[in-house]
């Protein structure tokens, strides 16, 4: 689904990617851990169009994006739901609204009742019905997430990228979310890329995980190749997440 060759990416004389190549087969989680800095959400922007790179070729769905003019990445991005790490939630409006606004945009053809079934339908994937009245600051952050969740599944992407979705959640928020990464991207057949540096995140759902370290790929593979990683920066994050497990 998702295939990175050789991508440098570079702004002015500083080099974040050096030369990143990876594959995502469909229907797969892909993790990428890293600290801040190191060109993770680069790679997000990069898929989606938001970044060219410098040199080295994106493929989406077999396509080459990364020569493509911002008519020709319409159809890409369609494609694409992004989940921020904020929930990015119109303040006045209600949630119904949030969850059916890009609907509106992407399925005009949607009459009300059609439109209504959709945002309810959503809305239970992400275990939050009958709310749809409510305005966002009469819900928690927590739940707020999971709106900003249905609401990029609204419209049907068929690859999900999430940019460290469960920054600013306690404990038990972080892995209803990490949960429901998991399940949603099962149940709606997706592929997933989760930008993070939450290794505990990336043992409990990922497929593969890939850590970068100042713009190259220092460690890949699935959960337990990682578990056996000797690489300093692996085992930092190893380290932390046991801590976090032990304290929890």
């Amino acid at each position: 689904m998702i295939d990175f060759k050789n991508i440098r990416k570079s702004f002015g004389e500083r080099e974040v990617l050096k030369g990143i190549t990876f594959s995502v087969p469909e229907g797969q989680i892909l993790f990428i851990l890293g600290t801040s800095g190191t060109g993770k959400s680069v790679l997000l922007k990069t898929i989606v169009g938001l970044l060219k790179p410098s040199s080295g070729e994106v493929f989406i769905n077999d396509r080459e994006i990364s020569c493509l003019s911002e008519r020709e990445m319409f159809p890409v991005r369609r494609m694409c739901g992004m989940v921020f790490q904020q929930p990015a939630l119109f303040d006045s409006l209600s949630i119904f609204e949030n969850v059916a606004f890009g609907l509106r945009k992407h399925q005009p053809e949607l009459d009300h009742a059609q439109l209504s079934a959709r945002v309810k339908e959503c809305l239970a994937l992400v275990n939050l019905s009958g709310i749809e009245d409510k305005l966002p600051q009469a819900i928690s952050y927590g739940m707020q997430k999971r709106v900003s969740l249905a609401r990029t599944v609204a419209v049907s992407p068929r690859i999900l990228l999430f940019d460290e979705p469960t920054t600013g959640l306690d404990p038990v928020t972080t892995n209803s979310i990490n949960h429901l990464i998991l399940e949603l991207s099962r149940k709606l057949k997706t592929t997933s890329l989760v930008v993070s540096h939450d290794m505990q995140c990336a043992l409990d759902i990922a497929d593969h995980i890939l850590v970068l370290d100042k713009g190259e790929i220092v460690a890949q593979g699935p959960p337990q190749t990682l578990k056996q990683s000797t690489h300093p920066l692996v085992q930092d994050f190893l380290r932390e997440a046991l801590n976090a497990e032990t304290a929890h």
